[in-house]
């Protein structure tokens, strides 16, 4: 790995519903060209929220 340089990125989703952010994240996921590096979530009384941190391979 060394010489190599990744850049950390985030993507966003937030929803009304727990479906309709399922849906956004794995339509995201499904993207093989990407290295996820975390997930994180939230969920408050109005929608729910992910932050995913990935870089590209």
């Amino acid at each position: 790995m060394e010489g190599r340089v990744y850049v950390l990125k985030v993507k966003i989703f937030y929803a009304m519903t727990e479906q309709g952010l399922e849906n956004k994240s794995n339509d995201f996921l499904s993207d093989k060209s990407i290295e996820v590096v975390d997930i994180k979530f939230s969920a408050t009384v109005f929608y729910f929220s992910l932050l995913i941190m990935y870089k590209d391979k």
